[in-house]
């Protein structure tokens, strides 16, 4: 019933009823908490899946993978909605931004870059380029209305990133704050 190969990552439901797993079997699971039950199987990436995310409303699910693919998949019909083409290399951190209520996924990749996707139509809506190594982690800051991203990198800096309020242009901007490790 769990995985066959070592598990990498692990994401809570917002309602702490289900958590995800995925790793090196290149398979999600989806877990009841309650009974600790696999509930749904995630199939469809074709290499290791590194990272996981559940939308705020809890209705899908993201996950990135070494295939450079990122897939959203929707809990209540059980299927994959969409891929995204996200990176050119492995992809090490996927997940919703949290100041817009999931408005957007962010995706952070092998190739020293960070995307903004719009998580209704899955365009890419910017990207942030200025790491000099393979961007490890990204996350969002939960403030209501406030956009704000950080990234880890192999580089050794954290970077914090506040992307203009016109996430229509995939033009790339630089870090507002640049921390060596």
């Amino acid at each position: 019933e769990g995985h066959s190969r070592a598990v990498y990552c692990l994401a809570f439901h917002p309602d702490g009823s289900l958590a995800a797993s995925a790793g090196l079997d290149a398979i999600g699971r989806v877990w009841d908490c309650r009974t600790g039950r696999s509930v749904h199987t995630l199939e469809g990436h074709i290499k290791q899946v590194l990272a996981l995310d559940f939308s705020p409303n809890g209705y899908h699910l993201v996950s990135g993978s070494d295939d450079h693919t990122c897939k959203v998949w929707d809990l209540r019909s059980r299927k994959c909605l969409y891929t995204l083409p996200a990176h050119r290399s492995l992809i090490s951190s996927c997940g919703y931004e949290r100041c817009s209520g999931g408005a957007y996924l962010v995706t952070g990749g092998y190739d020293c870059l960070i995307k903004i996707w719009s998580s209704r139509d899955f365009s890419l809506l910017k990207t942030l380029a200025g790491h000099e190594g393979k961007v490890m982690a990204v996350d969002s800051s939960p403030a209501p209305g406030k956009h704000q991203l950080a990234s880890v990198s192999y580089d050794r800096t954290i970077k914090l990133w506040s992307p203009d309020s016109n996430l229509s242009e995939d033009a790339p901007e630089e870090a507002d704050v640049d921390m060596q490790l």
